[in-house]
């Protein structure tokens, strides 16, 4: 009985190895597509008082930080 288990085990295990790589054409071809091409941003001129408000609440930062 263990000779037919062992039998029956190689051959389910041998027979899932050699049927897992059949070829490697299986996968899909590897395509190229990728571009370098973007566009920046165009970034946006502030006013004084956007400025100061942005220059406030840097100085509010780094004063919590330096703490």
């Amino acid at each position: 009985m263990k000779k037919l288990l062992y039998t029956i085990f190689i051959f389910i295990i041998s027979f899932s190895t050699f049927s897992a790589c059949d070829e490697s054409e299986e996968l899909t071809p590897k395509v190229d597509d990728t571009t370098s091409d973007y566009l920046l941003p165009t970034g946006v001129i502030l006013t004084a008082q956007e400025r100061e408000e942005v220059q406030e609440r840097w100085n509010e930062y780094n004063t919590a930080i330096n703490q």
